[in-house]
């Protein structure tokens, strides 16, 4: 408990240390995960997440249940395919979604670890701001915990390429109709802040900072989100942005012998 507490006290220091804006919205994001080990290289990882909006009271935003089934194919190449459930109560991802990743990992100068992976996902029908998405993720973390709270803190961003979904109208500058496209494009960057302690031996304990930016970048203009009516002022596909203050809990099982 005192490592929990401790842990808690450098996460309060590291967030209010961040400077926001004060207008984008807050949301809690709570996660329970089980990971199991069949092997050395082979897992499954069973979690369920519940979000809320902080910003309007506690409300409940969306529940998530998913599995991902992990393979590591070397010490540096890492696959993994899953599935995601969400039951949502506002214009978060909903429905569900089967996903397949990549990951490659190189350490740099003996210290740090750096990690980055693509992954792929095919969303169902309730899902209409996109059918496909490609999500690019870097990420950074000492090789070796640090000896304070036994954590190993980390930074990543992930970049979504949305493929699909709804057809968005766009005008010219009197109002008119122009195109009626899918805007397939990158229009979403999550940055991450991470600390994660391990305060058992198969315990652990996350607690991290995230903002969601949307945008339109590297865009053709008929592909945007965010598209406003010049004569009515109505936007479409409005930007997404918020910041996330989560926290999950991990508990691992091995499922193999290890050797003495």
């Amino acid at each position: 408990m005192k490592k929990l507490s401790l842990l808690l006290s450098v996460f309060v220091l590291l967030a209010c240390s961040i400077s926001l804006e004060a207008q984008t919205e807050w949301k809690a994001w709570g996660t329970a995960a089980l990971n199991l080990s069949f092997t050395k290289k082979l897992d499954l990882k069973i979690s369920h997440l519940r979000a809320f909006s902080i910003t309007n009271g506690f409300t409940n935003d969306f529940n998530q249940s998913s599995a991902i089934l992990s393979y590591d194919l070397t010490k540096k190449i890492d696959l993994s395919a899953g599935y995601t459930f969400s039951g949502s109560n506002s214009i978060t991802d909903g429905g569900s979604r089967v996903s397949a990743r990549a990951g490659y990992k190189l350490r740099l100068a003996k210290v740090l670890t750096w990690s980055n992976a693509i992954q792929g996902e095919i969303h169902d029908k309730n899902e209409n701001r996109y059918h496909y998405r490609i999500i690019l993720n870097t990420r950074l973390s000492p090789r070796k915990r640090l000896d304070f709270l036994n954590l190993s803190p980390s930074i990543s961003y992930s970049l979504f390429y949305n493929i699909g979904g709804s057809p968005i109208r766009y005008y010219d500058k009197t109002g008119a109709v122009i195109a009626s496209n899918t805007p397939d494009g990158f229009h979403r960057g999550r940055l991450m802040f991470s600390l994660n302690s391990k305060v058992a031996q198969n315990f652990s304990v996350s607690l991290y900072y995230m903002h969601q930016q949307e945008f339109n970048l590297f865009t053709n203009d008929l592909k945007e989100i965010n598209v406003i009516n010049p004569v009515t002022g109505k936007v479409t596909r409005r930007f997404d942005n918020y910041n996330v203050a989560g926290l999950t809990l991990a508990y691992d099982i091995n499922l193999y012998k290890t050797k003495k």
